[in-house]
């Protein structure tokens, strides 16, 4: 998913930008079961060939059943988040990220995050944008095997909680980096 920042630490969550949640009212009660949620999100993602291109089945599989577990169901009603609005959010033109359509707390950003680093081989993920975008395969193993957690971590969150407009978030300098490393043939001394 097309695609804020702070620490990392469990203390402090990044900062999600947001926008108006598609019509729906952060006042209405969630409308299905969070299993409906789920199955929803699976659905769509599933049907989607630019994401089953870059991530497998279990993977969507993965988010789809951990992404609503983020929220109480509380939090889902005051978000409007239900399989309509989740929905919506997901046809709308461009890659869907939870942030730009849901008002999400610090908290709920860095645990979509968490959720999705444990769901996701985002380095193959990398590979496979970077193949997509006719990189030769050894050239893109080597870029991805130079990105840090905390670069890694800054894919995600352009993936799922915030499009900053740039292909991989604020790690587009990181692998813009590992980029150049990989071509001199030379390793990148930023990775942690």
């Amino acid at each position: 998913m097309g695609a804020a920042c702070s620490s990392d630490s469990q203390d402090s969550a990044p900062s999600a930008a947001t926008t108006q949640a598609p019509a729906v009212q952060p006042t209405e009660a969630v409308e299905a079961p969070r299993q409906e949620l789920a199955d929803t999100f699976a659905k769509l993602v599933l049907e989607d060939e630019l994401v089953t291109s870059f991530m497998t089945r279990q993977e969507i599989t993965c988010l789809a059943e951990g992404a609503f577990t983020v929220f109480t169901d509380e939090r889902l009603g005051e978000l409007g988040l239900n399989p309509e609005s989740f929905a919506e959010a997901y046809q709308q033109p461009g890659l869907f990220v939870f942030g730009d359509w849901f008002d999400l707390t610090d908290r709920e950003a860095f645990d979509l995050e968490n959720l999705s680093l444990g769901c996701v081989d985002w380095r193959n993920f990398v590979v496979n944008v970077l193949v997509a975008e006719g990189e030769p395969m050894d050239l893109a193993e080597c870029i991805a095997s130079q990105i840090s957690v905390e670069g890694l971590r800054d894919v995600v969150r352009d993936a799922m909680v915030v499009d900053t407009g740039e292909g991989f978030g604020e790690a587009q300098d990181e692998v813009a980096s590992a980029l150049a490393a990989c071509y001199l043939n030379e390793p990148s001394t930023s990775v942690s």
